[in-house]
C-alpha cells in the first residue's frame, strides 16, 4: 500500500507542477514538497518493508539531504499562497542551511562503490538496529529524527502565519467552509503534514529507544498506519477539490490599467456573491462579464483563457479563482453558454432567414456543426430548430 501510494503521489506531484505552474507559480513549492514526501515514503518502504537489496541500496542515504527541504517548501508554499506571490531574497537561502549540512555529512557516501552499498542493504535487512550501532557514520542517529523534527517545527510556524492572516483579515471559522476554502486547504495540508511527521518521529524514537532487532517488529507498530493515513489524505483532497490550488488572489486595482468596469448588469451569471469575498475580486468578476458581454470575444473560435489573461492583464490563477468562487462555473462552461446565448439571439432576430445554420454557429464562435448542436442541446435542452419553433409558438 505504501509503495503504490508513494508512486501515485509522485506522479500526481509531477502532473501538478506541469499543469499548474503557468496558472499559479507558487504551486511549484507544493509539487516539490509532495515529491519529497513521496521519496520519503519510498525510502520507508524499501528500508523497512522490502527485501530488495538493490532498492535499499538505491534509496538509503542518497536522498537524505533533500528531505531537509520538506519543511522550508511547506513554509514557502503557505507564505506564498497568503501573499499571492513568493519573494526571493537572501533570507530565503538561510532555510537551505540544514540541507547543505546534511549534504556535507554524507557527501563521501555518494562515491562509495555499489558493492559497498549492497553490503549495507544486506545488513539493514538482517537487523536495522545492529547496522546503526555498527555504522561508521555517527550522524545517522541525528539525521533520522532531525529532519522530522524540522518538518514539525516548520509546520507549527506555518500554522502561526495562517492564524495571523486570519486574525488580520478578520476571517471567521464558518467562512472557511464557504468562501475561504483556500485557507481551509492550508490548515488541512499543514495539520496533515504535522500529524504524519509527528507519528513518524514517534515511531523512529520507539525504534531507537526499544532497540528493535528486526524490521518485522518495526512494521507491526501502529504508527505506520497512522502516518500512512494522514499522508494519503493530501493527494485525495487535491484530486477531488483541485480549485484549492488556485491560491488566494490579492488584486491591486491601482496598478491594473484595464481595471475599469462599466457594465453593472451582472445578474445573469453572478447568481450569488459570497459576503466574505475580497471586494476587488468581486469587481474582477464584474469586469470579466463586462468584457465578455461588451466585446463578445467568445465569437472567435480560438478564444481561450490565455486571451482573457492578456486582455485584462491579471494573473491566470486570479481568473481561475474568480470563476470558481464568483461565477461557480469554469471558463469553458461560461464560454459555451455565452456562445449559445448569442446563437439564440441570432435565431430570434431572424438571422436564419438571411443565412444558413452554418452562418449562425460560425458567427457565434463554434468551430463545427457537431460542437454547435451538442452545446446548444446541452444548454437549452433543445436543438436550434426545436428552440426556434417553441419560441415562435410562445410569440403567437
Amino acid at each position: 500500500m505504501l509503495l503504490y501510494l508513494s508512486i501515485s503521489t509522485l506522479i500526481l506531484s509531477l502532473l501538478l507542477a506541469y499543469n499548474n505552474y503557468s496558472i499559479n507559480k507558487n504551486s511549484i513549492f507544493l509539487s516539490a514538497l509532495l515529491v519529497l514526501v513521496s521519496i520519503s515514503g519510498l525510502i520507508h518502504y524499501y528500508v523497512l518493508f522490502s527485501e530488495s537489496e538493490i532498492g535499499i541500496a538505491f534509496f538509503y542515504t542518497h536522498f537524505m539531504p533533500l528531505l531537509y527541504l520538506q519543511g522550508p517548501l511547506l513554509y514557502f508554499y503557505v507564505s506564498g499562497t497568503l501573499k499571492d506571490r513568493f519573494i526571493y531574497n537572501w533570507k530565503s537561502l538561510l532555510h537551505l542551511i540544514p540541507f547543505i549540512i546534511g549534504l556535507i555529512s554524507i557527501f563521501t557516501y555518494y562515491f562509495k562503490p555499489w558493492s559497498f552499498k549492497l553490503g549495507i542493504a544486506k545488513q539493514i535487512i538482517a537487523s536495522p538496529i545492529a547496522f546503526l550501532k555498527n555504522a561508521q557514520s555517527g550522524n545517522l542517529f541525528i539525521n533520522l529524527p532531525a529532519r522530522t523534527i524540522m518538518l514539525v517545527a516548520y509546520g507549527i510556524a506555518s500554522i502561526i502565519i495562517v492564524l495571523h492572516y486570519c486574525t488580520k483579515n478578520k476571517i471567521e471559522i464558518k467562512s472557511l467552509f464557504s468562501s475561504k476554502k483556500s485557507i481551509l486547504w492550508l490548515f488541512f495540508i499543514i495539520i496533515s503534514i504535522i500529524i504524519s511527521a509527528s507519528s513518524y518521529m514517534i515511531m523512529i524514537l520507539n525504534f531507537m529507544i526499544q532497540q528493535m532487532p528486526s524490521r518485522e517488529l518495526i512494521n507491526q507498530m501502529q504508527m505506520n498506519n497512522f502516518t500512512l493515513f494522514s499522508f494519503s489524505l493530501i493527494p485525495l483532497i487535491m484530486l477531488f477539490f483541485p480549485s484549492v490550488l488556485y491560491g488566494i488572489p490579492i488584486i491591486n486595482t491601482k496598478t491594473n490599467k484595464n481595471y475599469n468596469p462599466t457594465n453593472k448588469d451582472f445578474e445573469k451569471v453572478i447568481k450569488k456573491i459570497p459576503s466574505g469575498e475580497n471586494k476587488d475580486l468581486t469587481d474582477l468578476g464584474q469586469l470579466i462579464q463586462d468584457y465578455l458581454i461588451t466585446e463578445k470575444p467568445f465569437t472567435d473560435p480560438e478564444f481561450s483563457l490565455d486571451d482573457l489573461v492578456k486582455r485584462l492583464n491579471v494573473p491566470k490563477h486570479h481568473l481561475y479563482y474568480c470563476f470558481n468562487s464568483i461565477f461557480y462555473k469554469n471558463f469553458s462552461t461560461i464560454r459555451k453558454e455565452m456562445r449559445v446565448d448569442y446563437a439564440k439571439e441570432l435565431l430570434l432576430n431572424g438571422d436564419l432567414l438571411n443565412q444558413s445554420m452554418e452562418g449562425i454557429w460560425t458567427k457565434a464562435g463554434f468551430s463545427s456543426k457537431t460542437n454547435f448542436f451538442i452545446s446548444f442541446k446541452d444548454v437549452t435542452g433543445y436543438t436550434p430548430i426545436e428552440f426556434l419553433k417553441n419560441s415562435n409558438k410562445d410569440l403567437s
